[in-house]
C-alpha cells in the first residue's frame, strides 16, 4: 500500500493529463513522453533555460511542480540522454491510449451482449413458430368432424 502522500490533486490531473506532454498522471507520479524529453534537451542548454522555464515553454504550470520533482526530472533526463541507449519512450500505455483500449473492450462487451439477446429473441421466435407449425399439421392430419 503507498503510504505515500499524494503530489497532484484531482483538479491538477485533469488539467496536467491534457498536455500531450504527459504520457500519464496519477495522483504520485507523472510520466512525460518522449518527445517531452527531447524537448527538454533541445532546451536545457540554451541561456537562462531553467527547469521551471522549460516546463512552462512546454505548457505546464511550474507551480503544479515541487522544487524536488523539478530537479528530479532534469537530473533523470540528462543522465537518461547521457546513457548509452539515450532518450527511451515511457513504458506502458498512455492515458490516452488506455481510454481507448477500455472503450474497445467495452464496444466489444456490448456487441456480445448485443447478440446474445438476438440469438435469445430469435429462438423464442422459432418456438413459437414450431408451436404454429405442430397446431396447423394437427388440424392437417387430423380435420375437424363435420
Amino acid at each position: 500500500m503507498n503510504m505515500k502522500k499524494p503530489t497532484y490533486s484531482e483538479e491538477q490531473i485533469n488539467i496536467l493529463a491534457q498536455n500531450p506532454y504527459t504520457h500519464s498522471i496519477t495522483p504520485y507520479k507523472i510520466t512525460f513522453t518522449l518527445e517531452f524529453k527531447e524537448f527538454f534537451m533541445s532546451q536545457v542548454h540554451l541561456p537562462g533555460m531553467t527547469t521551471p522555464k522549460i516546463l512552462k515553454a512546454a505548457g505546464y504550470d511550474p507551480k503544479m511542480f515541487s522544487r524536488s520533482t523539478m530537479d528530479k526530472l532534469r537530473m533523470r533526463t540528462l543522465a537518461e540522454a547521457a546513457s548509452p541507449e539515450g532518450l527511451q519512450p515511457p513504458r506502458g500505455l498512455s492515458q490516452a491510449e488506455r481510454t481507448k483500449v477500455y472503450a474497445a473492450k467495452d464496444l466489444e462487451r456490448q456487441r456480445t451482449s448485443t447478440s446474445i439477446k438476438e440469438l435469445q429473441n430469435k429462438v423464442v421466435h422459432l418456438e413459437q413458430q414450431v408451436e404454429f407449425l405442430k397446431k396447423i399439421s394437427n388440424i392437417y392430419l387430423h380435420p375437424p368432424a363435420d
